[in-house]
Protein backbone atom coordinates (compact mmCIF):
# COMPACT_ATOMS: atom_id res chain seq x y z
CA UNK A 1 0.00 0.00 0.00
CA UNK A 2 2.78 2.34 0.73
CA UNK A 3 4.54 1.90 -2.38
CA UNK A 4 1.99 2.31 -4.59
CA UNK A 5 1.05 5.68 -2.60
CA UNK A 6 4.41 6.69 -3.17
CA UNK A 7 4.20 5.75 -6.91
CA UNK A 8 0.95 8.11 -7.42
CA UNK A 9 2.80 10.94 -5.17
CA UNK A 10 5.88 10.62 -7.29
CA UNK A 11 4.02 10.53 -10.38
CA UNK A 12 1.69 13.73 -8.95
CA UNK A 13 4.74 15.42 -8.23
CA UNK A 14 6.43 15.55 -11.76
CA UNK A 15 3.37 16.03 -13.32
CA UNK A 16 4.50 19.96 -13.62
CA UNK A 17 7.22 19.80 -14.51
CA UNK A 18 6.44 17.39 -17.51
CA UNK A 19 4.21 19.60 -18.71
CA UNK A 20 6.73 22.13 -18.58
CA UNK A 21 8.73 20.75 -20.51
CA UNK A 22 6.26 19.90 -23.25
CA UNK A 23 5.47 23.32 -23.02
CA UNK A 24 8.91 24.79 -23.56
CA UNK A 25 9.22 22.16 -26.59
CA UNK A 26 6.22 23.38 -27.97
CA UNK A 27 7.52 26.86 -27.93
CA UNK A 28 10.20 25.72 -29.91
CA UNK A 29 8.93 23.82 -32.22
CA UNK A 30 6.73 26.84 -32.94
CA UNK A 31 9.53 29.00 -33.28
CA UNK A 32 11.09 26.80 -36.05
CA UNK A 33 7.93 26.02 -37.88
CA UNK A 34 7.56 30.22 -38.32
CA UNK A 35 11.48 30.57 -39.35
CA UNK A 36 10.67 27.37 -42.31
CA UNK A 37 7.54 29.41 -43.42
CA UNK A 38 9.49 32.11 -43.84
CA UNK A 39 12.37 30.78 -45.87
CA UNK A 40 9.53 29.22 -47.90
CA UNK A 41 8.25 32.49 -48.48
CA UNK A 42 11.05 34.06 -48.95
CA UNK A 43 12.54 31.02 -51.81
CA UNK A 44 9.34 31.49 -53.51
CA UNK A 45 9.37 35.32 -53.91
CA UNK A 46 13.66 35.41 -54.81
CA UNK A 47 12.42 32.72 -57.82
CA UNK A 48 8.83 34.66 -58.59
CA UNK A 49 10.20 38.28 -58.10
CA UNK A 50 13.48 39.98 -57.53
CA UNK A 51 12.14 41.48 -54.14
CA UNK A 52 15.16 43.12 -52.06
CA UNK A 53 15.62 43.18 -48.30
CA UNK A 54 13.95 39.54 -47.63
CA UNK A 55 15.97 39.69 -44.55
CA UNK A 56 12.87 42.03 -43.34
CA UNK A 57 10.55 38.49 -43.22
CA UNK A 58 12.95 37.18 -41.17
CA UNK A 59 12.73 39.92 -38.69
CA UNK A 60 8.75 40.09 -38.65
CA UNK A 61 9.21 36.28 -37.50
CA UNK A 62 12.00 36.69 -34.51
CA UNK A 63 9.66 39.53 -33.44
CA UNK A 64 6.90 37.49 -33.69
CA UNK A 65 8.64 34.49 -31.26
CA UNK A 66 9.97 37.38 -29.08
CA UNK A 67 6.53 38.83 -28.31
CA UNK A 68 4.69 35.32 -27.62
CA UNK A 69 7.22 33.53 -26.22
CA UNK A 70 10.22 33.39 -23.47
CA UNK A 71 13.92 34.43 -24.10
CA UNK A 72 15.38 30.90 -25.17
CA UNK A 73 12.28 30.33 -28.35
CA UNK A 74 13.52 33.96 -29.07
CA UNK A 75 17.38 33.39 -29.04
CA UNK A 76 16.32 30.00 -30.97
CA UNK A 77 14.54 31.99 -33.64
CA UNK A 78 17.04 34.32 -33.93
CA UNK A 79 19.99 31.99 -34.46
CA UNK A 80 17.57 29.95 -37.10
CA UNK A 81 17.13 32.57 -38.87
CA UNK A 82 20.35 33.95 -39.37
CA UNK A 83 21.21 30.09 -40.60
CA UNK A 84 17.82 29.99 -43.01
CA UNK A 85 18.49 33.60 -44.92
CA UNK A 86 22.11 32.54 -45.19
CA UNK A 87 21.28 29.12 -46.62
CA UNK A 88 18.10 29.95 -49.06
CA UNK A 89 19.15 33.40 -50.01
CA UNK A 90 22.83 33.97 -49.96
CA UNK A 91 24.54 32.65 -52.63
CA UNK A 92 25.60 30.36 -53.53
CA UNK A 93 22.19 28.79 -52.42
CA UNK A 94 21.02 26.42 -50.49
CA UNK A 95 25.11 25.92 -48.75
CA UNK A 96 25.81 27.82 -45.94
CA UNK A 97 29.19 28.78 -47.61
CA UNK A 98 29.04 33.21 -48.01
CA UNK A 99 31.23 34.69 -50.94
CA UNK A 100 30.16 38.24 -49.79
CA UNK A 101 31.91 39.15 -46.58
CA UNK A 102 29.43 42.26 -46.37
CA UNK A 103 26.66 39.42 -45.19
CA UNK A 104 28.56 38.65 -42.16
CA UNK A 105 27.23 42.44 -41.27
CA UNK A 106 23.75 41.61 -42.01
CA UNK A 107 24.04 38.09 -39.97
CA UNK A 108 24.88 40.06 -36.86
CA UNK A 109 22.13 42.58 -37.21
CA UNK A 110 19.57 40.14 -37.51
CA UNK A 111 20.84 38.29 -34.30
CA UNK A 112 21.20 41.26 -32.48
CA UNK A 113 17.77 42.48 -33.67
CA UNK A 114 16.57 39.22 -32.09
CA UNK A 115 18.48 39.68 -28.36
CA UNK A 116 17.04 43.20 -28.18
CA UNK A 117 13.39 42.65 -29.49
CA UNK A 118 13.61 39.35 -27.57
CA UNK A 119 14.89 41.75 -24.19
CA UNK A 120 12.26 44.47 -24.37
CA UNK A 121 9.87 41.91 -24.75
CA UNK A 122 10.94 39.67 -21.60
CA UNK A 123 10.92 43.08 -19.83
CA UNK A 124 7.23 44.25 -20.94
CA UNK A 125 6.07 41.02 -19.59
CA UNK A 126 8.10 41.13 -16.11
CA UNK A 127 6.45 44.57 -15.82
CA UNK A 128 2.98 43.64 -16.63
CA UNK A 129 3.47 40.62 -14.51
CA UNK A 130 4.08 43.12 -11.58
CA UNK A 131 1.58 45.23 -12.37
CA UNK A 132 -0.75 42.79 -12.39
CA UNK A 133 0.27 41.17 -8.57
CA UNK A 134 0.51 45.33 -7.69
CA UNK A 135 -2.98 45.50 -8.77
CA UNK A 136 -4.29 41.78 -7.31
CA UNK A 137 -3.07 43.31 -3.85
CA UNK A 138 -4.21 46.79 -4.12
CA UNK A 139 -7.70 44.78 -4.78
CA UNK A 140 -7.31 42.49 -2.06
CA UNK A 141 -6.39 45.61 0.43
CA UNK A 142 -9.26 47.64 -0.47
CA UNK A 143 -11.82 44.60 -0.08
CA UNK A 144 -9.93 43.32 3.32
CA UNK A 145 -10.35 47.12 4.17
CA UNK A 146 -14.06 47.03 3.22
CA UNK A 147 -15.01 43.98 4.85
CA UNK A 148 -12.83 45.80 8.09
CA UNK A 149 -15.47 48.68 7.42
CA UNK A 150 -18.48 46.53 7.23
CA UNK A 151 -17.22 44.42 10.86
CA UNK A 152 -16.77 48.02 12.52
CA UNK A 153 -20.14 49.15 11.29
CA UNK A 154 -22.03 45.91 12.25
CA UNK A 155 -20.11 45.41 15.57
CA UNK A 156 -20.65 49.37 16.46
CA UNK A 157 -24.52 49.05 15.32
CA UNK A 158 -25.02 45.73 16.95
CA UNK A 159 -23.60 46.69 20.09
CA UNK A 160 -25.23 50.01 20.45
CA UNK A 161 -28.92 48.28 19.69
CA UNK A 162 -28.54 45.48 21.23
CA UNK A 163 -27.36 46.98 24.21
CA UNK A 164 -30.16 49.77 24.51
CA UNK A 165 -33.13 47.17 25.03
CA UNK A 166 -31.13 44.31 27.00
CA UNK A 167 -30.71 47.83 29.15
CA UNK A 168 -34.05 48.28 29.25
CA UNK A 169 -35.18 44.68 29.87
CA UNK A 170 -32.60 44.14 32.97
CA UNK A 171 -33.35 47.26 34.77
CA UNK A 172 -37.73 46.50 34.33
CA UNK A 173 -36.96 42.92 35.26
CA UNK A 174 -34.82 43.87 38.01
CA UNK A 175 -37.65 46.52 39.23
CA UNK A 176 -40.40 43.66 38.93
CA UNK A 177 -38.67 41.31 40.87
CA UNK A 178 -37.06 43.74 43.42
CA UNK A 179 -40.14 45.44 43.80
CA UNK A 180 -43.58 43.53 44.50
CA UNK A 181 -45.15 46.14 46.20
CA UNK A 182 -44.96 48.05 43.00
CA UNK A 183 -48.80 49.42 41.84
CA UNK A 184 -50.47 47.92 38.67
CA UNK A 185 -50.07 50.50 36.57
CA UNK A 186 -45.94 50.60 37.21
CA UNK A 187 -45.82 46.72 36.72
CA UNK A 188 -47.88 47.37 33.43
CA UNK A 189 -45.49 50.13 32.49
CA UNK A 190 -42.56 48.08 33.34
CA UNK A 191 -43.78 44.84 30.96
CA UNK A 192 -44.75 47.02 28.19
CA UNK A 193 -40.99 48.01 28.36
CA UNK A 194 -39.91 44.76 28.62
CA UNK A 195 -42.25 43.72 25.31
CA UNK A 196 -41.12 46.29 23.35
CA UNK A 197 -37.52 45.97 23.54
CA UNK A 198 -37.91 42.17 23.21
CA UNK A 199 -39.37 42.98 19.94
CA UNK A 200 -37.00 45.37 18.79
CA UNK A 201 -33.89 42.86 19.87
CA UNK A 202 -36.10 40.14 17.69
CA UNK A 203 -36.48 42.86 14.47
CA UNK A 204 -32.97 43.21 14.78
CA UNK A 205 -31.81 39.45 14.68
CA UNK A 206 -34.32 39.07 11.82
CA UNK A 207 -32.85 41.80 9.80
CA UNK A 208 -29.51 39.89 10.33
CA UNK A 209 -30.51 36.65 9.22
CA UNK A 210 -32.77 38.17 6.31
CA UNK A 211 -29.52 40.12 5.13
CA UNK A 212 -27.68 37.05 5.53
CA UNK A 213 -30.22 34.89 3.31
CA UNK A 214 -30.43 38.20 0.86
CA UNK A 215 -26.51 38.00 0.26
CA UNK A 216 -26.09 34.32 0.12
CA UNK A 217 -28.76 34.06 -2.61
CA UNK A 218 -30.96 31.90 -0.53
CA UNK A 219 -33.88 33.84 -0.56
CA UNK A 220 -36.70 30.91 -1.51
CA UNK A 221 -39.61 32.46 -3.57
CA UNK A 222 -42.76 30.82 -3.17
CA UNK A 223 -45.24 32.84 -5.96
CA UNK A 224 -48.20 33.21 -5.23
CA UNK A 225 -50.60 35.90 -6.96
CA UNK A 226 -51.39 38.39 -4.87
CA UNK A 227 -53.37 42.03 -5.26
CA UNK A 228 -50.70 44.34 -3.92
CA UNK A 229 -53.28 46.39 -1.82
CA UNK A 230 -53.67 43.12 0.44
CA UNK A 231 -50.18 42.88 1.43
CA UNK A 232 -49.74 46.28 2.17
CA UNK A 233 -52.47 46.32 4.25
CA UNK A 234 -51.69 43.79 6.16
CA UNK A 235 -48.13 45.24 6.68
CA UNK A 236 -50.04 48.54 8.00
CA UNK A 237 -52.26 46.04 10.21
CA UNK A 238 -49.17 44.42 11.95
CA UNK A 239 -47.47 48.12 13.01
CA UNK A 240 -50.92 50.07 13.68
CA UNK A 241 -50.03 50.76 17.11
CA UNK A 242 -46.16 52.09 16.34
CA UNK A 243 -47.84 54.25 13.27
CA UNK A 244 -49.85 56.06 15.69
CA UNK A 245 -51.21 58.69 15.68
CA UNK A 246 -49.69 59.42 11.88
CA UNK A 247 -52.39 59.41 9.08
CA UNK A 248 -52.04 56.91 6.84
CA UNK A 249 -53.71 57.31 3.15
CA UNK A 250 -53.62 54.23 0.93
CA UNK A 251 -54.60 54.61 -2.82
CA UNK A 252 -55.59 52.06 -5.14
CA UNK A 253 -57.83 51.47 -8.24
CA UNK A 254 -61.10 49.46 -7.82
CA UNK A 255 -59.56 46.32 -10.00
CA UNK A 256 -55.92 46.10 -9.04
CA UNK A 257 -53.76 43.84 -11.57
CA UNK A 258 -51.82 40.85 -9.60
CA UNK A 259 -48.61 40.42 -8.95
CA UNK A 260 -46.90 37.19 -8.49
CA UNK A 261 -44.86 36.92 -5.40
CA UNK A 262 -43.78 35.62 -2.47
CA UNK A 263 -46.63 36.86 0.40
CA UNK A 264 -44.67 36.63 2.76
CA UNK A 265 -41.54 38.01 2.02
CA UNK A 266 -42.84 40.84 0.03
CA UNK A 267 -45.31 41.94 3.04
CA UNK A 268 -41.52 42.14 5.10
CA UNK A 269 -41.23 45.12 2.14
CA UNK A 270 -43.81 46.89 3.36
CA UNK A 271 -43.18 46.41 6.87
CA UNK A 272 -39.47 47.37 6.55
CA UNK A 273 -40.66 51.00 4.85
CA UNK A 274 -43.12 51.27 7.25
CA UNK A 275 -40.48 51.18 10.15
CA UNK A 276 -38.41 53.28 8.16
CA UNK A 277 -41.38 55.88 8.18
CA UNK A 278 -41.83 55.33 11.83
CA UNK A 279 -38.48 55.92 12.50
CA UNK A 280 -37.90 59.26 10.70
CA UNK A 281 -40.72 61.14 11.10
CA UNK A 282 -42.66 62.71 13.56
CA UNK A 283 -45.60 61.57 14.82
CA UNK A 284 -47.73 64.30 13.29
CA UNK A 285 -46.53 62.96 9.47
CA UNK A 286 -48.64 61.33 7.11
CA UNK A 287 -47.52 58.18 5.06
CA UNK A 288 -49.23 57.93 1.72
CA UNK A 289 -49.33 55.19 -0.69
CA UNK A 290 -50.18 55.18 -3.98
CA UNK A 291 -50.63 52.02 -6.52
CA UNK A 292 -51.19 52.39 -10.35
CA UNK A 293 -50.67 49.83 -12.97
CA UNK A 294 -49.83 49.73 -16.54
CA UNK A 295 -49.69 46.98 -19.39
CA UNK A 296 -46.60 45.75 -17.73
CA UNK A 297 -45.96 47.22 -14.48
CA UNK A 298 -47.73 47.25 -11.00
CA UNK A 299 -46.16 50.55 -9.32
CA UNK A 300 -46.38 51.78 -5.53
CA UNK A 301 -45.27 54.95 -4.49
CA UNK A 302 -44.29 54.81 -0.68
CA UNK A 303 -44.32 58.17 0.42
CA UNK A 304 -44.17 60.74 3.83
CA UNK A 305 -43.69 63.70 4.80
CA UNK A 306 -40.53 63.65 6.69
CA UNK A 307 -37.43 65.68 7.05
CA UNK A 308 -36.70 63.18 3.88
CA UNK A 309 -32.64 62.04 2.44
CA UNK A 310 -29.77 64.19 3.01
CA UNK A 311 -28.37 65.52 -0.61
CA UNK A 312 -26.32 63.09 -2.04
CA UNK A 313 -27.89 60.10 0.36
CA UNK A 314 -30.68 58.65 -2.40
CA UNK A 315 -27.93 56.94 -4.19
CA UNK A 316 -26.72 55.13 -0.58
CA UNK A 317 -29.94 54.44 1.43
CA UNK A 318 -30.10 50.53 0.07
CA UNK A 319 -26.70 50.07 0.76
CA UNK A 320 -25.90 47.65 4.02
CA UNK A 321 -25.17 49.58 7.48
CA UNK A 322 -25.75 52.91 5.34
CA UNK A 323 -27.95 54.88 7.86
CA UNK A 324 -28.88 58.79 7.87
CA UNK A 325 -27.44 61.87 9.81
CA UNK A 326 -30.40 61.77 11.95
CA UNK A 327 -29.18 61.16 15.62
CA UNK A 328 -31.10 58.85 18.29
CA UNK A 329 -31.97 56.45 16.01
CA UNK A 330 -31.85 53.14 16.09
CA UNK A 331 -31.16 50.45 13.50
CA UNK A 332 -27.74 48.71 11.86
CA UNK A 333 -29.28 49.91 8.22
CA UNK A 334 -29.89 46.96 6.84
CA UNK A 335 -34.00 46.82 6.63
CA UNK A 336 -33.35 48.97 2.85
CA UNK A 337 -31.12 47.06 1.99
CA UNK A 338 -33.20 43.85 2.75
CA UNK A 339 -35.74 45.55 0.80
CA UNK A 340 -33.99 45.56 -2.34
CA UNK A 341 -32.93 41.87 -1.94
CA UNK A 342 -36.11 40.67 -2.01
CA UNK A 343 -37.74 43.16 -4.64
CA UNK A 344 -35.12 42.22 -7.09
CA UNK A 345 -35.37 38.54 -6.18
CA UNK A 346 -39.01 38.70 -7.77
CA UNK A 347 -37.68 40.90 -10.79
CA UNK A 348 -38.38 44.56 -9.36
CA UNK A 349 -36.90 47.48 -9.22
CA UNK A 350 -36.88 49.91 -5.96
CA UNK A 351 -35.66 53.23 -5.89
CA UNK A 352 -35.86 56.20 -3.76
CA UNK A 353 -35.38 60.11 -3.93
CA UNK A 354 -37.05 63.79 -2.19
CA UNK A 355 -40.16 64.71 -2.67
CA UNK A 356 -40.46 67.84 -4.45
CA UNK A 357 -42.45 69.43 -1.57
CA UNK A 358 -41.04 67.67 1.38
CA UNK A 359 -40.32 64.46 2.40
CA UNK A 360 -38.99 60.71 1.00
CA UNK A 361 -40.63 58.83 -1.67
CA UNK A 362 -39.57 55.55 -2.00
CA UNK A 363 -41.12 53.96 -6.03
CA UNK A 364 -41.23 50.30 -6.03
CA UNK A 365 -42.24 48.57 -9.52
CA UNK A 366 -42.84 45.28 -10.17
CA UNK A 367 -43.89 43.06 -13.37
CA UNK A 368 -48.01 42.21 -13.23
CA UNK A 369 -48.62 38.92 -13.28
CA UNK A 370 -50.91 37.95 -16.17
CA UNK A 371 -53.58 35.21 -16.26
CA UNK A 372 -51.68 32.35 -18.05
CA UNK A 373 -49.38 32.67 -14.40
CA UNK A 374 -52.52 31.76 -12.65
CA UNK A 375 -51.61 28.89 -11.39
CA UNK A 376 -49.34 28.89 -8.38
CA UNK A 377 -45.49 28.56 -8.40
CA UNK A 378 -44.06 26.53 -6.15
Amino acid sequence: MSATSDGAALCYGNFAPMNSRVEQARQYVAAAALVSLVSLIAVALRTMFPVPDLALLYLLAVMVVAVRYPRGPAFAASAMSVVAYDYVLVPPYFTLAVADARYWLTFAMMFGFGLIVSELATRNRRSQAVAAKLADEARDAKLRVHSEEIRSSLLSAVSHDLRTPLATITGAATTLRDQPQLDIATRDELLAAVCDEAERLERLVGDLLDMTRVDAGGLHVRRELVPMDEMIGSAFGRLERKLAPRVVHVAAPPQLALVAVDPVLFEQVFINLIENAIKYTPVTATVTVTITSTAQLVVVEFADDGPGFAAGAEAHVFEKFFRGQHQGIGGVGLGLAICRGIVEAHGGTITARNRATGGALFTLQMPRAHLPEMAVQP
